[in-house]
Order: structure tokens, then C-alpha cells, then sequence
């Protein structure tokens, strides 16, 4: 590691996916004075923003013209800004494409491409490029477009006044997501090679999750979120909550590696890691009252018991 510390860059589809899905690992390198910086790319506000949505759905034009939906792009940031503070990340880069269709273009390669020259990361995170079959997904356009921008980056560019730079690694966060939900995903090898064990920053992230209102993030689901994702996660890897990534490449060792946490747990009784990753937090952080009362599950058209 150099002295100065490492530098992340996290290239994700919308503006939430900066902390959602790796908010906690952010924050772990943030604390240890890594430079920490998240690029956004689409403003989340056409495929995300359920008040707009819904308005459109009932043909209310008069609450979801396009003038609303350029003031909720800036509502977005706000929020976005306020989630990733409580994470310990203040580097935001907001590229502002519409997210209705993202393709991998080179307009936004180059996009990308300039801000990993600008920010000179070590380390980068995005997402899964065949997340659902790697075919109508943002999410797998945007980690198609930023490895394809790795490479632009770390070539000769144009111009005199312009350095390359070279990405010494890059992880595909939550790299299951998406994997068997279609015919396409089927054959994708979507894996975990490595969890982070995010527990001591479980209630920082469900509060950051929080301050997305406009995703209708806010309350009860970012409670839920953290309990079924980060949660299923850390039964996974035996610790109350976790994130999992995928390395790009395999790394190149000398040794075989073996963490202290596996020898840890290769010596312990059964019932030690059973009581760890069964301990409940997320689902308790004290978050607004107005808005975390739970809705009876008819409010959704489901049966009574």
C-alpha cells in the first residue's frame, strides 16, 4: 500500500448504488484515511423516483411533467450527498446521464475514463458486467463501460497535457445479484470471493439508506435492506452482517492466503459463529417515526393470515 494510503473509485449505474451495495467497505477504507470516491453516472430519476412514476402511471402529467423531473434530479443528489456523508464519503462525481436506457457508448467510456484519470485510483468497484444476462441492465452497461474505460484510461490518451493512469485492481460488488433471474443469467459465473464484514457500520449504512426518500428507500425498507441483503450475506460468511465482491482477476501470491478470521473460526465451537452471524441489528436503528410505521400487508392487495 502506498504511504499516503490507498485511492477507491466506485463507478455505479445511479446515485444509491454508490453506498448500497458496498457502503459499508467504503467506509471501512474511509476511517483508515483511504481516499474514497464514488462516480455516478445516470441521475437515477427516470427509472427510480417513485412519486414521478407513479404520477406518470395514473397520467397525473400535471405532478410528473419534465420540469419535476429535472428539479428531482438535484433532489436526488442532496440525498445521495447526505447517504454517502454518513459513510465517510465525500468525493462524489455525478456524470448526469438520463438512466431510461444506458448503453455502452463511447461517450460515456470516455466519461468514465476521465474521472479515473483525475481521481488515480488504485482500487476499483462496480458492478457485475453480466449482472441479468448483461442485456437491458444498467448496472451490467455500467461495469461494461468502466472496464472499457480501465483500459482507455491506462492507454496512450490525446493530447500533450493528458497522463495516463493504470487501475491496480477491480471488484465486482454484490456479484450475485441478478444471477438465475433469467434465461440469459443462467451460464453467468457470478461468484463471492471475498466478504467484508461490515457490522461495526450496519446502522450507518441503514441510515444512509434512509436519507433516499425519493426511492422510497427510507424507513422500513432500509431496515429490511439490511437485514436481507447484508444480513443473508453475513450468514454466508459467518459474521452478523457482510458484503461480498468478486475479484476481476485472481491475485498473484507467493503463499496460498489464508485470513486470521478462518483459522479464528476453524478452532471454535459450532454454536461461537451460530450465535454471531444470528445476531440481529438493522432492523432496530432508530430512524423518523413518521415514516417507519409498518403498513398491514392488505395495504398491498396481500390476504390476511
Amino acid at each position: 500500500m502506498e504511504d499516503d494510503g490507498l485511492r477507491l473509485l466506485i463507478v455505479t449505474a445511479h446515485p444509491a448504488d454508490s453506498f448500497d451495495q458496498a457502503g459499508g467497505t467504503l467506509a471501512h477504507h474511509a476511517e483508515r484515511g483511504d481516499h474514497v470516491a464514488a462516480c455516478m453516472l445516470t441521475t437515477g430519476v427516470r427509472s427510480h423516483d417513485w412519486q414521478l412514476l407513479d404520477a406518470r402511471l395514473k397520467g397525473d402529467k400535471a405532478r410528473a411533467s419534465e420540469s419535476d423531473a429535472i428539479q428531482a434530479v438535484s433532489k436526488k443528489e442532496d440525498e445521495v450527498r447526505e447517504a454517502c456523508a454518513i459513510m465517510g464519503i465525500t468525493d462524489l462525481r455525478f456524470i448526469e446521464q438520463e438512466d431510461d436506457l444506458v448503453l455502452v457508448t463511447r461517450e460515456l467510456v470516455t466519461a468514465i475514463a476521465e474521472v479515473i484519470r483525475d481521481v488515480k485510483p488504485n482500487v476499483i468497484i462496480t458492478h457485475h458486467p453480466y449482472e441479468d444476462g448483461g442485456v437491458a441492465c444498467a448496472h451490467a452497461a455500467t461495469a461494461q463501460a468502466t472496464l472499457n474505460a480501465i483500459h482507455l484510461a491506462g492507454g496512450l490518451p490525446v493530447g500533450d497535457e493528458v497522463e495516463p493512469h493504470r487501475v491496480a485492481e477491480v471488484y465486482f460488488m454484490n456479484p450475485t445479484q441478478g444471477i438465475l433471474s433469467n434465461a440469459l443469467s443462467v451460464a453467468v459465473h457470478g461468484h463471492v470471493d471475498v466478504w467484508i464484514d461490515i457490522t461495526d457500520v450496519i446502522e450507518r449504512k441503514v441510515k444512509a439508506l434512509d436519507c433516499i426518500r425519493s426511492q422510497h428507500y427510507h424507513g422500513m425498507y432500509a431496515r429490511k435492506r439490511g437485514e436481507a441483503t447484508d444480513g443473508h450475506f453475513g450468514v454466508a460468511a459467518a459474521v452478523p452482517y457482510a458484503e461480498g465482491f468478486q475479484r476481476y482477476r485472481p491475485p498473484v501470491r507467493r503463499y496460498l492466503p489464508i485470513s486470521e478470521f478462518s483459522l479464528k473460526k476453524a478452532k471454535e465451537p459450532l454454536a461461537s459463529h451460530l450465535g454471531r452471524y444470528s445476531h440481529l441489528m438493522a432492523h432496530t436503528v432508530p430512524l423518523p417515526s413518521e415514516y417507519t410505521k409498518p403498513e398491514h400487508p392488505t395495504a398491498y392487495g396481500l390476504p390476511r393470515e
